[in-house]
């Protein structure tokens, strides 16, 4: 801080004791100060003045009035306009559903705990319009295409194949035995 009032003190000093008569002009005094910022003395002592606890008690702003500046540009055609643009990114979509994955599982798990939710959730699902809804979606060609590739998919799955297969060795196994019984049973007939 005392760096920076030396360099503004000194560069006052050096205009006044300019032998001309005429006062350096506004661009003159703004390249002056400009340059004397640049200064690595003059960004020391922009560093201090930042650091000081009075100053930042200067610059500390009323909440309340961040809030509502925030609320009213959040809430402007503009912003509502800007949100849009910026959701059609993908990468943008996807960053912002990761940093908020949290928060949205917190939320729907706190909303499955809500009676009053629950109760919405069913009445949505159980309307007739709802109903028509569902089913209409699930004849459309397009689902039964989709669910056609998942059961091709689940099909063609090694750990379901492995399953199967067990399954049918141990069919196999028991139609023997029960065939072996049965024969012995007929042979038994016979004699």
């Amino acid at each position: 801080m005392k760096y920076f009032a030396l360099i503004l003190l000194s560069i006052g000093l050096l205009a006044g004791c300019n032998d001309s008569s005429s006062t350096p002009s506004y661009e003159e005094n703004k390249k002056m100060l400009i340059d004397a910022l640049q200064t690595e003395d003059g960004k020391k002592a922009i560093r201090t003045l930042l650091e000081d606890p009075k100053f930042q008690e200067m610059l500390v702003i009323d909440s309340e009035q961040v809030k509502k500046s925030v609320e009213q540009t959040m809430l402007s055609k503009e912003a509502e306009e800007f949100w849009k643009e910026i959701y059609q990114d993908p990468k943008f979509s996807e960053t912002m559903a990761k940093s908020m994955k949290k928060q949205q599982e917190d939320l729907m798990k706190s909303m499955m705990k809500d009676p009053e939710y629950l109760k919405d959730l069913e009445t949505f699902f159980s309307s007739d319009e709802m109903k028509k809804e569902l089913e209409k979606t699930l004849k459309s060609s397009d689902m039964r295409k989709e669910i056609q590739k998942v059961v091709e998919e689940t099909i063609q799955s090694p750990s379901l194949q492995a399953k199967w297969q067990k399954l049918v060795e141990e069919a196999g196994a028991s139609k023997e035995e029960g065939g072996s019984k049965e024969e012995g049973g007929k042979k038994e007939e016979e004699k």
